[in-house]
């Protein structure tokens, strides 16, 4: 846009929303950003039966490996203070400093002999690498964006956002295979890294802001405002979809593969829905279907066709936090509010890195190494999470039956 033409005043900005436009192209960066975090995170569970079985064969365990999941799991959602340091630089450069550490974790960690140090490199270097884009960049900056270049369906961008995860997972976990069975793990990690890197760089290339007047005068604050830890509305949602997303990272550790490509479609179809029903009321439904899936039908799948029916009926619904978790935080806090509301949503989340090893703590001390001890475990944490946003939605709206 030339400087004539540029707006002069907020309420000229928001006139000019072209709903869509270059938005399009925002969708698709925050896409390929999911794709690439979540198809890289997913991956771990193959990753780690394989240094079980061969490279560290005889000196760790499963429950010790699963903590490497659990700390980039945990950094993904605790680094949110970072957002006030780097956001100075643009949004361009932080994309680039959290996409350098997500490619440099999965490469050094191809060069590691020791299992702490992959709790260096594939969790605590990859894991700050995709807390600085997803957090800093995808649901603060790509966040705004979406919202300043869409008047309408902004919950259906965000689940074709949040859908790049299930379309990564489903291509990065056959390819991890593959690269396991003929060049070894060490090799894997570099070609992956490498791979990360060539999409990142696309992704960097394409962002571009759009901001009204008054944001690009506003001084630094910090990202988190202390006073919202008080509004109760925030602080029910944020732990009742912490509790969720405990269970939720359980199964995409142990079965990345077959739910993938439903879980992108699921997000896409949820965040149509939210847009027609609401964003609330579409994620109770789910998270009530989801817990019950995987207590009633998944504790009961003895074949591999009932077992591949579940897995993709908890794809399909299991992920609604991702597409609706934002537009709902906004629901809470208004737009004003939306960073510190989605920080501290981020900051509470970091409970979910409790899932994997929680997981695998409970199938070693089920006999037999019985799933059924996991299978509730998890679906108990989505019916509480639909229980959480219940209780929101009767605090705001007073009715259960209401478009919220």
């Amino acid at each position: 846009m030339k400087n004539k033409d540029k707006p002069k005043s907020d309420a000229d900005f928001h006139n000019s929303i072209p709903d869509g436009g270059y938005g399009w192209v925002i969708i698709f960066v925050g896409f390929l950003s999911n794709f690439i975090m979540f198809g890289l995170l997913t991956v771990w569970g193959i990753f780690s039966n394989e240094l079980l079985n061969n490279q560290y064969k005889d000196q760790t365990t499963m429950l010790e490996l699963m903590g490497i999941g659990a700390v980039a799991i945990a950094a993904v959602n605790l680094f949110t203070f970072l957002n006030v340091y780097l956001e100075r630089f643009g949004v361009r450069w932080v994309m680039t400093i959290g996409s350098f550490l997500i490619c440099f974790g999965m490469i050094v960690s191809g060069s590691t002999t020791k299992v702490w140090q992959l709790y260096l490199t594939q969790g605590l270097m990859f894991g700050l690498g995709d807390s600085i884009v997803y957090m800093l960049c995808k649901y603060n900056s790509i966040l705004k964006l979406l919202y300043i270049r869409f008047t309408t369906r902004r919950a259906l961008a965000m689940g074709i956002c949040s859908a790049g995860s299930g379309v990564g997972g489903l291509v990065f976990s056959p390819l991890t295979s593959l690269l396991i069975q003929k060049y070894g793990a060490s090799w894997t990690y570099r070609i992956l890294g490498l791979l990360a890197l060539g999409l990142s760089t696309i992704s960097i290339c394409l962002i571009r802001t759009r901001l009204p007047p008054s944001d690009v005068k506003k001084p630094r604050r910090s990202l988190i405002n202390s006073k919202m830890f008080k509004d109760p509305n925030l602080m029910i949602w944020a732990i009742g979809a912490s509790i969720s997303l405990i269970g939720y990272y359980i199964p995409i550790l142990f079965i990345p593969r077959i739910f993938a490509i439903m879980n992108a479609i699921g997000r896409i179809f949820l965040g149509f829905v939210g847009d027609k029903v609401g964003r609330v009321n579409t994620y109770i439904t789910s998270s009530i279907i989801t817990g019950l899936l995987i207590m009633v039908i998944w504790s009961n799948s003895f074949t591999y066709g009932t077992l591949l029916a579940s897995a993709c009926l908890f794809g399909f619904f299991g992920g609604a936090y991702f597409a609706l978790a934002a537009p709902i935080t906004c629901s809470i806090t208004g737009i004003e509010n939306i960073s510190s509301g989605i920080s501290i949503l981020f900051l509470v989340s970091t409970l979910s890195a409790l899932g994997p090893p929680i997981g695998s703590a409970i199938q070693n001390f089920t006999p037999n190494a019985s799933f059924i001890g996991v299978q509730i475990f998890c679906g108990s944490t989505y019916i509480l999470g639909a229980i959480s946003a219940m209780i929101v939605k009767l605090r705001v709206t007073k009715s259960l039956i209401s478009v919220y």
